[in-house]
């Protein structure tokens, strides 16, 4: 048995995963997770649904995760490697261009406040539009584009606190 804590956000998740099956908090899911390349795009199959999913390293045990237009970054450790209080420590939010493409808008200013799930600015790659959402709510400390600049994929774009 491999017992997991997540945190995403200011939420913390349990996750035991065992012979018996998958459980967060305690409650059983059935869901699996299928991994399509080597560049981090992976399948969630959860009961009829089905999400699409990019993942990618961000450092020691956090992973940047872009779900629906919206990136999270999520802190994983095993129950083992928890501090003394038993809680995972959150950090800023530091969004990073998820392909590389055009900056449409940007929506925010340096100390404004923003709220989980606010457009946040627009890119476009191949005549396709993507809002990158907030992950968290949060004050905005750095904005490191603008419109109609050009950006490299994981490009930093905005850092929330």
């Amino acid at each position: 048995m491999a017992v997991y804590r997540i945190m995403i956000g200011e939420n913390e998740y349990s996750i035991d995963i065992s012979e018996k099956g998958i459980f967060i908090n305690g409650e059983e899911i059935e869901a699996n997770l299928l991994q399509l390349n080597e560049a981090g795009l992976y399948l969630l199959n959860h009961g009829d649904d089905k999400f699409e999913l990019h993942m990618r390293v961000e450092g020691d045990n956090s992973y940047l995760v872009l779900a629906d237009g919206k990136q999270i970054l999520a802190q994983v450790a095993s129950e083992r490697s928890q501090n003394k209080t038993g809680a995972l420590q959150s950090s800023e939010k530091d969004l990073r261009a998820p392909m590389p493409g055009l900056v449409i808008s940007v929506n925010v200013a340096v100390g404004d406040e923003v709220e989980d799930g606010d457009v946040l600015c627009v890119l476009e790659s191949m005549k396709m539009q993507m809002a990158i959402h907030a992950p968290t709510g949060g004050v905005i400390k750095e904005v490191s584009i603008s419109a109609d600049q050009r950006v490299e994929k994981d490009a930093p774009l905005i850092l929330i606190d």
